[in-house]
C-alpha cells in the first residue's frame, strides 16, 4: 500500500466518523426542536385560555368600576341635597327658635317681677 492510498483510506475514515457525528448531532438536534415546539404548544394550551379569562376579567372589573362611579355620583348628589335641606332648615328655624326662647326667658322673668320675686343672677358663660 502506497502513501496515497494510506492517505485515501484515513480521508476516508475521517470523513465517515464525521458523518456519523454530525449524523447523531442531527437527530439530537431535531429531537430538541420536536422538544420545543411541544412545549409551546402545551404552552400555548395553556396561557391562552387564562389570557381569556384575565381579560375577562380585566372587562368585568372595568364594567364594576363604571358602576361604582355611578353609585359615587348619585350618593354625592344626594348628600348635596341633604347638605342644602339641612342648611335651608337651620336657616329657615334657628331665628323662630332663638325668638322664642327669648319670648320665654323674657316671659319668666316678668311673671317673677309680677309675683314680688327677684331675679336670679345670671348665668355666666
Amino acid at each position: 500500500m502506497s502513501a496515497a492510498d494510506l492517505a485515501a483510506v484515513i480521508g476516508t475514515v475521517t470523513a465517515l466518523a464525521v458523518v456519523a457525528v454530525l449524523t447523531v448531532v442531527v437527530t439530537r438536534l431535531a429531537r430538541t426542536v420536536r422538544d420545543v415546539a411541544a412545549a409551546l404548544d402545551e404552552v400555548r394550551g395553556e396561557a391562552l385560555p387564562a389570557l381569556r379569562e384575565a381579560t375577562e376579567a380585566v372587562r368585568r372589573a372595568g364594567e364594576e368600576t363604571a358602576r361604582v362611579n355611578e353609585i359615587l355620583d348619585a350618593a354625592e348628589a344626594v348628600s348635596s341635597r341633604v347638605d342644602g335641606a339641612s342648611r335651608a332648615a337651620y336657616v329657615a328655624l334657628s331665628k323662630p327658635v332663638i325668638k322664642t326662647a327669648a319670648a320665654a326667658t323674657g316671659a319668666q322673668r316678668a311673671a317673677r317681677k309680677l309675683r314680688g320675686r327677684d331675679e336670679p343672677p345670671p348665668r355666666s358663660r
